[in-house]
């Protein structure tokens, strides 16, 4: 059973502010020290700024891309991953871009 998400809260992982589970959103982010794309909940001050951050930690690094695609594997996309990895640099970074979108857009909703 799914706990409702007004029954639990999230620490935003940026300004540590809690919220509700329907206020929070579920987002990648680059961890450089982890050199990993992780996990991170974000409030609803904090989430559009975060994901321009992995926009352009996409578009910079190629480490990025890879570590992207290894998340949507963990995720469950490892069919989309795995196309993703294998297209040229610049098409990597289009794809994942609009993966990026696609979460700001509401069209891919990430679960806790």
């Amino acid at each position: 059973m799914t706990p409702d998400p007004q029954e639990y809260s999230l620490l935003c992982s940026a300004c540590y502010t809690p919220c509700t589970g329907v206020e929070a959103h579920v987002i990648p982010r680059w961890n450089a020290a982890m050199k990993m794309v992780v996990t991170t909940y974000r409030c609803g001050r904090c989430w559009i700024g975060s994901l321009e951050e992995m926009r352009a930690a996409v578009r910079a690094d190629a480490d990025v891309r890879l570590g992207f695609c290894d998340f949507l594997t963990r995720r469950g996309y490892e069919k989309d991953a795995e196309t993703i990895r294998a297209a040229d640099p610049e098409l990597q970074q289009t794809y994942l871009v609009r993966v990026i979108d696609a979460i700001e857009n509401g069209d891919l909703l990430l679960e806790p």
